[in-house]
């Protein structure tokens, strides 16, 4: 079959990659293999190959002339046109697509008229579209792209590469695509040439079909189940017709998209604006309208974190839907008291409690006790400005321009302006007074002017000092202000303690008079109240600064964002000074930090505030006596926390709190939140509430990342999935509701723990029961651990208190990355030793001759259940065995 051709990259050597790379050096091809993995490209580089797939390894080796290994791009670059992109785009437990190593490769190609991206990786389908907008933007615009989906399945991946069913190319119609046709023609498959979306919509399309096919096999086996059918004689009947086929009618185990919630907040940039919104808001604020599901939004920023690093930080979002949904919701709850909502199949960042690592991703409707999500926690360094100017209010016309009167510093008119009578002249200078358009038109200096809507009235600076005193007099406000009318007049008020908290009062005057801005201050028999009179500040202050006007609508100002950690303690000083207190905890030595408010917003705000500065506080609910709203506590407790949010105490009692820290003999942690060696706290998920729902809910995708920063700042996975729920998001996104997916997925994760209910029928309770896994791969002949259903059913058999001892002849290296708490057995006998169950997940060929005498033998109890109905069912039973199959019926049922 080889011919000379010319030279290509492939850019990944795992499953896709190194089979690409193989197959092509068969053809004739000399080629560059890349990869970020050192460690694996010395192994290749001597012949060590580092997936088991049957074949590859002799096909590489006679073709080692070749294939050229190394971690340098510029490599492949250099000799060749065309680059494959095979890198993972990992499925999770959901099934969405990890796309952070593809566009890694997209950024780290140079500009060039002469090469091309070939995408070889499973990618959702727009993934093309968008690669080709970020060349553009990127000044890459030269570059081309063509979409040639692999079908490759693996055990027998070598033999599709070289006798392929169809080769899908998606191009531009340009060389590339020419390119591609070419260095496939030797294989003389049937050729289906067309536009990108295309190509990517037939992989995607061709899985969710295969997958459509299984579930309803595996629904037909359940049926038979119930009414004594033989699912293997109903599947060869159905085989045997020329429009169905054979080939996906095997019931088993199962072959192996999501949103938020509306009132989901996220902290974003928009168009370099920080600000705190909720998911419908953002909808509409990035140009979303009633009848659309997807945006590409300009400009917008999303707070995320990588997992591994330290601290969140901004990253472009490249798309954002919104879809209506009419099927269950999750409220998942942790032990501190955030919570969040999303669909049952959103995927989370799950870890275990022991270290800071992510040990898997989970949909919301698994999340468990057992299972720890992450918390953000830190910030940017932030800004510092001097100063921040009133007359924005001004410029956007929320005051209007005719009313306001300006009184410069010194008002210097040597001569009467053109237009202007003696009278008003001298009116003007003898009052120091005029109309803000009247100085502009007569160039009049207004550096250090002051401004007011009467001449009565209240006199403010343009420029107010943007220190740390004002944000902690803004920090006052969130607690004890609010801003009131009295018809056209505005007024911005404190309201403290008659008599405890007079430094406070001090506080709020000090800064307004050093301003020169008229301050009253009044006592009443239950307050002492602190007010400002001025309409211009009064709608600076709540619509250009972005604060509520009472205690429901108060909100953390987008600014606050912005600021430097110093002046976010300040702010939140003043926040918990104005309306927080400590206290002893049952008489001492802990202490507890608290704070309440009956704003949703502002406790969100200041929950993530404080993260920010490093402070992780629990969050309780409830309703007061009488109360028709919700009030939020935020607490912080635990030796370490209540120290680094000492500056929340007043000063005058932050002695007494460390002097209580310090008789602590033990100094605990608070409950359900940890924290290794200074990295990204975890929070411990308590509860995973269901409910039904029917509206609009939002996703979107953070590219750099796959994660958002959500209410609360509890972080978790995108939405975007692959493959399957790839496609059944997609419809979903352009507004069709793609029911017989939604069906498919539902029956694949039911089949999973049908498995489960066929031990339990028999064994009862599995607490204590060892159960034996034959076969952990995701199909035979592989050791790809992907989606494989042994994930899923250990996971479920050990949180039912069963002990798990597994065997597999090839993927057990993989799988040990993948699956923890059971033991791994060198044979499936010593697998089954003392087991009360064995369960057949993956269909090996060993185990077709596996000596059912010795399994009998060696168990305790007698149970088999075959999940993949590959075991013969009466040489099972003759051995003294009790077999369960997926569909299959027991000798006791019969006809009639």
């Amino acid at each position: 079959m080889s011919a000379h051709t010319e030279p290509i990259g492939v850019i990944g050597t795992g499953y896709v990659g190194l089979v690409t790379a193989a197959g092509f050096a068969e053809l004739g091809s000399d080629v560059w293999c890349i990869d970020i993995d050192a460690e694996k490209i010395r192994r290749l580089m001597q012949d060590i190959i580092p997936i088991w797939e049957p074949g590859l390894e002799a096909l590489v080796l006679r073709h080692k002339q070749r294939l050229h290994f190394s971690t340098d791009i510029a490599d492949a670059l250099e000799h060749a046109r065309l680059l494959f992109v095979a890198v993972g785009t990992p499925p999770t437990y959901s099934g969405d697509a990890d796309l952070s190593a593809v566009f890694s490769v997209v950024d780290a190609l140079p500009a060039s008229d002469a090469h091309a991206l070939v995408m070889k990786s499973t990618v959702p389908c727009g993934t093309g579209a968008h690669i080709l907008r970020r060349f553009k933007q990127t000044g890459k615009a030269g570059l081309g792209y063509v979409s040639c989906p692999e079908f490759l399945k693996e055990g027998s991946a070598v033999e599709d590469f070289l006798h392929p069913d169809r080769v899908v190319v998606g191009d531009e119609g340009d060389w590339a695509g020419n390119a591609v046709v070419d260095l496939y023609a030797p294989l003389d498959a049937p050729l289906v040439r067309t536009d990108i979306r295309s190509a990517e919509m037939i992989k995607l399309a061709s899985n969710a079909f295969l997958a459509t096919k299984i579930s309803f096999i595996n629904e037909i086996a359940n049926v038979c189940d119930e009414v004594g059918a033989d699912v293997t004689e109903v599947a060869k009947g159905m085989g045997l017709d020329a429009r169905i086929g054979p080939k996906f009618l095997h019931a088993g185990i199962g072959f192996g998209g999501s949103c938020f919630s509306a009132r989901e907040t996220l902290l974003v940039r928009l168009r370099g604006q920080a600000r705190l919104v909720a998911l419908e808001q953002l909808w509409s604020l990035c140009g979303g309208k009633e009848h659309e599901q997807a945006i590409e939004p300009e400009s917008l920023e999303a707070w995320s974190w990588v997992p591994g690093e330290p601290e969140p930080e901004f990253l472009p979002v490249s798309v954002l839907t919104r879809r209506h949904y009419e099927g269950e919701m999750v409220d998942v709850h942790t032990k501190l008291g955030r919570r969040v909502r999303t669909t049952v199949d959103h995927p989370f960042l799950v870890g275990d409690g022991q270290d800071d690592a992510v040990i898997t991703r989970m949909p919301a409707g698994d999340l468990d006790g057992d299972c720890w999500l992450p918390l953000a926690l830190g910030s940017a360094p932030g800004e510092d400005p001097a100063v921040m100017s009133m007359m924005g209010v001004i410029e956007d016309r929320v005051v209007d321009p005719e009313r306001i009167l300006v009184r410069p510093e010194s008002l210097q008119l040597a001569q009467r302006p053109g237009g202007w009578s003696p009278q008003r002249f001298f009116d003007v200078k003898r009052a120091g007074t005029m109309r803000l358009a009247v100085a502009c038109s007569a160039d009049v200096p207004l550096a250090g002017a002051r401004y007011a809507t009467v001449s009565n009235g209240t006199w403010n600076p343009e420029l107010l000092a943007f220190d740390e005193h004002f944000w902690r007099v803004v920090g006052l406000y969130l607690a004890e202000g609010c801003v009131t009318r009295d018809g056209d007049r505005q007024r911005i008020a404190w309201a403290f303690h008659p008599t405890g908290e007079e430094h406070l009062v001090n506080d709020v005057v000090a800064y307004w008079q050093r301003h020169g801005v008229r301050v009253s201050v009044h006592s009443t028999p239950t307050a002492r109240r602190v007010t400002v009179y001025s309409r211009l500040l009064g709608a600076w202050w709540t619509q250009h600064l972005g604060l509520g006007r009472n205690s429901y609508t108060q909100r953390i100002p987008d600014l606050a964002w912005h600021m430097t950690h110093e002046r976010k303690r300040a702010l939140l000083s003043g926040v918990f000074e104005g309306d927080g207190s400590w206290s002893l905890v049952n008489g001492g030595p802990s202490v507890i930090v608290e704070w309440g408010t009956v704003s949703d917003e502002l406790a969100d705000g200041v929950a993530r505030l404080l993260g920010d500065v490093g402070i992780v506080c629990s969050w309780r609910r409830g309703k007061t006596a009488k109360s028709t709203k919700e009030t939020h506590w935020l607490r912080v407790s635990g030796a370490e926390q209540v120290e680094r949010a000492l500056f929340l105490v007043p000063e005058r009692d932050r002695p007494g709190v460390l002097a209580s820290i310090a008789r602590q003999r033990k100094r605990i942690r608070p409950t359900g939140y940890r924290r290794f060696n200074g990295g990204t706290p975890w929070v411990r998920v308590v509860s995973a509430e269901r409910s039904r729902y029917a509206g609009p809910v939002y996703s979107l995708e953070v590219p750099g990342s796959h994660t958002v920063v959500l209410s609360g700042g509890l972080i978790s996975a995108n939405c975007f999935p692959k493959d399957v729920t790839a496609l059944k998001q997609l419809a979903g996104n352009t507004g069709y509701h793609f029911q017989l997916l939604n069906a498919v997925i539902e029956v694949n994760e039911l089949q999973k723990r049908r498995v489960v209910q066929k031990l339990q029928k028999h064994l009862g309770p599995l607490t204590g029961r060892k159960i034996a896994l034959l076969g952990l791969a995701f199909k035979p002949n592989t050791d790809d651990m992907r989606e494989a259903s042994s994930l899923v059913l250990s996971a479920r058999l050990l949180a039912d208190g069963s002990a798990i001892s597994v065997y597999d002849p090839v993927a057990e290296e993989e799988a040990r990355k993948l699956i923890q708490g059971v033991t791994f057995a060198p044979s499936a006998l010593e697998a089954a030793e003392d087991a009360d169950a064995v369960v057949l997940v993956t269909e090996w060929a060993e185990f077709s001759a596996l000596d059912l005498g010795a399994l009998a033998g060696v168990m305790r109890g007698n149970l088999v259940v075959d999940g993949r109905n590959f075991l013969a069912p009466e040489k099972v039973r003759a051995a003294g065995l009790l077999y369960e199959g997926i569909g299959r019926p027991s000798p006791s049922v019969t006809g009639g």
